[in-house]
């Protein structure tokens, strides 16, 4: 294998690397908003159920 093929792999292997790092982190943080705004409608229909008003200050 010559210098610049194995460059251009290691390169590529690289690009990969950081795009599948990045669709993970992306994937992640969705779950998290996911995850918030779920437990702030879980909040909100506990609060309403005990007939609390529900406030928006926290």
């Amino acid at each position: 294998m010559d210098v610049l093929t194995a460059k251009t792999l290691v390169s590529a292997l690289l690009v990969f690397g950081i795009a599948l790092f990045s669709l993970v982190s992306f994937q992640h943080f969705i779950a998290e908003i996911v995850a918030d705004l779920r437990a702030v409608r879980a909040d909100s229909a506990s609060a309403h159920r005990n007939g609390q008003p529900h406030s928006r200050e926290s």
